[in-house]
């Protein structure tokens, strides 16, 4: 009976092991394609989080050398604020060696090297972030538990979407555009023909670390990604450290600061793809942590309203250790963006109103310090673009690279501010003008800030009787932070460029502001509940801008395309690719097709990351003025000049045509002009290039919504959006 009760039981198992095998032979569920797909985001997650590993190691090894420091941090401040400190220092790490040699086993022995120096300390920071991880628990409280699971389900959208190919305008152009072609070529060098690659490029040199080692454009949002984890993890932390809410709802206010961060679109699409912001905002918050040793805030427990903000550090924390942390993250700061320049102006401004007690020798000394320290990991950046480019803040302030004055006031555009035009009455009130009229990638200020800093923060006078004495502090600092940062961005959006304008060149100033946003809200439970309780309606209120974000975001996730990407087909990469970035990349298609060696100007276009830079040579126009230049520098500017001079460096043209109109203006009623388009263009620079292209240009393929290959020239403006061109013979 045992005997045959086994054979039956090996026989059920044989048989369904047979079924399932022969019949998922034949209905695959998962294709190589998918596979494919599949074990390429395993790569990209595992390679980002190994670079934000070692730079944990790294930065614990030098915040250890100031071991006061970090006394009073969390872990999740602690572990974020020494991986980002880790992750500027691998930067320079990785432009030192890349000078010599960007290669995959050149970037992996470095990575090697440096966790086997910082061993100790990496096997540290990987332990101490496993036990928080283990430890963490969702919040019991509903309400807070309801901003917890939103923003868990937020950041795992991101990443899903961040596991798919680049295609946002910036990474195209330049974010991975540069570091695919420095990895090409097998070391950092001055690639011509794109201004972007002049600007700081702390982040993009990460991104060209990992290119190098997978080989995979995939792998760099990841990692933003992941530095938008250290950011919201450091956000999080010091609110919820800072705020003295109720035992019953601790931790809180760190939870509305990460959701305040979140319900900015521009903020949460950035986790999405490889960018730069997130690491100046994770910096910012950085400096904000260590200005507490300057002036360590005082334990609520033995505080009243009533006393002063001020508090003497203690001698345990020395001063020069805070400032010498701070010159380094407003140096890494420095290194990632041109527009850091004003958090510099505003943490030195916040220093010395700390340090306003001390002593103007305390003042000057821990000036010095900053601004020695910050300087010297600044100035690889601009050396480099000296010997590169003649010009150390190129592309901007002097000629060299190609920059020359035409192209300065192309792209700076002086005195195109507010004050310039009919909307200075913004001016005053851009805050609230950026909160309520800000759009995505669009519109003046190009960026979705969310509703929540613009409600939340100006609830601080109502809270502020009832802050605790830390309360007041830590908002009073982040205010001032704040204030001078709007400061600085006001006035140069009033009376510098335009470009000024886009709130995300200024987003470092989110994380502090988030942080205020928590504490206030809290401070609220504190309040009388009657006539009214404004902090349970001010409650319910965040939660409805809660259910719209994740209705938001759920929208952007089934647009992005992802259905594309992991659709088990063969052409699963380039089928996402046609769907999101439409004729673009169908005429990127037509590019690479062409003879091996071809020369390609592009015209009014400047992404050429999908470039098969192995059988064509692709230009960007970068500028989107290459033939405004050519109008005012090729002798005087005449079609037969032009194409003289351009015949020499290109093959073929591909010319953005949308954009191209989008330039020019819609033609006048009495066929004399153009109106609406860049007023920078003349009307002849426009006849010039009809006679251009007529005279000594041939279509080889146009992009149409008609899907017209004729080269009617009868067709419709709107219905054209690319043209490849090559020379009349």
């Amino acid at each position: 009976m045992n005997r045959r009760y086994g054979l039956a039981v090996m026989s059920a198992v044989v048989w369904t092991a047979l079924v399932l095998g022969l019949y998922y032979w034949v209905h695959k569920p998962i294709t190589p394609a998918l596979a494919g797909a599949l074990g390429g985001a395993v790569v990209d997650v595992a390679l980002a989080a190994l670079l934000v590993i070692v730079a944990g190691g790294l930065g614990r090894r030098v915040l250890c050398a100031m071991p006061h420091l970090s006394v009073q941090w969390s872990a999740p401040e602690r572990l974020a604020a020494e991986a980002l400190i880790g992750l500027g220092l691998l930067s320079l790490a990785i432009m030192l060696v890349g000078a010599v040699v960007l290669r995959g086993w050149s970037m992996i022995a470095l990575l090697g090297l440096l966790a086997l120096f910082t061993r100790r300390d990496l096997g540290g920071w990987f332990a101490e972030l496993g036990r928080w991880l283990r430890g963490a628990r969702l919040p019991q409280q509903g309400w807070v538990r309801l901003l917890a699971l939103a923003a868990l389900l937020m950041l795992a959208a991101a990443l899903i979407m961040a596991l798919l190919p680049p295609t946002k305008w910036d990474v195209l152009t330049y974010h991975l555009a540069g570091p695919e072609q420095y990895v090409a070529r097998g070391h950092f060098y001055a690639v011509p023909h794109n201004h972007f690659l002049g600007f700081p490029q702390l982040v993009d040199t990460l991104y060209a670390g990992l290119l190098a080692i997978s080989g995979r454009l995939t792998a760099g949002a990841p990692l933003h990604w992941l530095i938008g984890a250290l950011l919201l993890m450091l956000t999080g932390g010091y609110a919820a450290r800072q705020a003295d809410a109720d035992r019953q709802v601790s931790g809180a206010a760190g939870w509305i600061a990460v959701i305040a961060l979140l319900a900015a679109r521009t903020v949460w699409f950035e986790l999405t793809f490889a960018y730069v912001d997130l690491m100046l905002m994770g910096l910012s918050m950085v400096g904000l942590l260590l200005i507490d040793g300057f002036a360590v805030p005082p334990d609520a427990s033995d505080a009243t309203p009533d006393d002063s903000e001020d508090h003497t550090p203690p001698e345990s924390i020395p001063g020069w250790q805070t400032a010498l942390a701070l010159g380094l993250v407003l140096g890494f700061a420095g290194g990632t963006k041109y527009t850091a320049v004003w958090m510099g102006v505003a943490f030195g401004v916040l220093v010395l109103w700390v340090s306003r007690r001390d002593g103007l020798a305390a003042i000057f000394r821990r000036g010095a310090i900053i601004g020695v320290v910050a300087g010297i990991l600044v100035l690889p950046w601009l050396a480099r673009n000296a010997i590169w480019y003649d010009n150390p803040l190129f592309p901007f302030a002097f000629d060299g690279g190609g920059m020359d004055s035409i192209r300065q006031e192309w792209y700076s555009k002086p005195e195109s501010g507010l004050i310039y035009g009919s909307n200075a009455w913004q001016i005053p009130i851009m805050p609230v003008v950026a909160t309520v009229l800000g759009l995505e990638n669009a519109g003046t200020y190009a960026a979705d800030p969310g509703p929540l800093f613009l409600v939340l923060v100006p609830l601080v006078p109502l809270a502020w009787g009832r802050f605790t004495r830390r309360e007041r502090t830590v908002v009073g600092r982040a205010l001032l932070l704040v204030g001078v940062m709007t400061l600085c961005w006001m006035v140069t959006a009033a009376f510098g460029s335009y470009i000024n304008l886009q709130t995300r060149l200024v987003l470092y100033m989110f994380p502090p502001l988030a942080v205020v946003a928590g504490i206030a809200l809290e401070g609220l439970r504190r309040l009388p509940e009657k006539p009214l309780n404004i902090g349970f309606v001010i409650r319910a209120m965040v939660a409805l801008v809660v259910v719209f974000m994740l209705m938001d975001g759920t929208r952007d996730f089934i647009r992005s395309g992802i259905h594309e990407y992991f659709s088990a087909r063969e052409d699963y990469r380039d089928g996402y690719l046609r769907y999101t970035l439409g004729w673009h990349y169908a005429g990127i298609e037509e590019v690479n097709d062409l003879p091996r060696g071809s020369d390609v100007r592009f015209l009014w276009e400047p992404r050429t990351l999908y470039c098969d830079d192995d059988r064509v040579s692709c230009r960007p126009d970068s500028l989107l003025d290459s033939w405004y230049h050519a109008r005012r520098t090729v002798g005087a500017g005449t079609p037969e000049e032009i194409a003289a001079d351009w015949r020499a460096g290109a093959d073929y043209f591909f010319v953005y045509e949308f954009g191209r109109k989008l330039e020019r203006g819609d033609e006048d009623d009495d066929g004399t002009g153009f109106t609406g388009g860049n007023d920078l263009y003349t009307t002849a620079d426009w006849a010039a290039w009809d006679t251009f292209a007529e005279t000594y240009l041939i279509e080889v393929w146009r992009g149409s919504s008609e899907d017209d290959d004729s080269g009617d020239d009868d067709e419709d403006d709107n219905d054209v959006f690319f043209i490849l061109y090559t020379w009349r013979e």
